[in-house]
């Protein structure tokens, strides 16, 4: 993209640079930033939510975007509050960050995973949406066969036979549409 920013010195004789509103939304808010939590139960089940958009129904963990001016932690236990009708107990890890961008370049999604755990006593109540559907825990065995976003089955399975105890960093995800 080409914008029509305007060089200025400010008082210390450092370029500035100056974008329109327009232009700035343009150039940086483009990548959202979802946080996501990883929870398992006493079964060592995971917690997962249904979305359905698109024509497609897919498993995902639960979380969603951090606002402008959230933190991390602020932003988990709203989505956990406002998608499942959940309080963090604690936030015990972070597991893992990976990017998705779509093939049109119109979306690109930065996701950060936390372990957490929850009240042992909280019930999960869906707050479902037009896309929120459904929230459910798996097992490994019932994992495999499910429609799960990102596309990275195996590297989940492998951290979760870990326990999702240790941050393994980036991992790199393919575009599955």
């Amino acid at each position: 993209m080409h914008y029509k920013n305007k060089n200025l010195l400010n008082k210390n004789n450092k370029n500035i640079l100056l974008f329109s509103k327009n232009e700035f939304s343009k150039a940086f808010l483009r990548i959202r930033i979802r946080i996501a939590a990883v929870i398992l139960n006493k079964k060592n089940e995971l917690l997962l939510v249904n979305h359905q958009k698109n024509g497609k129904s897919y498993w995902l963990f639960p979380g969603g975007g951090v606002e402008y001016g959230e933190t991390f932690e602020k932003a988990l236990k709203r989505e956990l509050k406002e998608e499942l009708s959940l309080k963090i107990k604690k936030i015990k890890n972070f597991v893992f960050i990976n990017e998705i961008i779509y093939p049109d370049k119109k979306r690109h999604i930065v996701n950060l995973y936390f372990k957490v755990e929850i009240n042992k006593n909280d019930k999960i109540k869906v707050n479902s949406d037009s896309i929120l559907k459904n929230a459910q825990f798996f097992n490994i065995r019932k994992f495999k066969k499910i429609l799960f976003y990102p596309d990275i089955k195996n590297v989940i399975i492998k951290m979760w036979k870990n326990g999702f105890k240790k941050s393994y960093g980036f991992i790199k995800t393919r575009w599955k549409g």
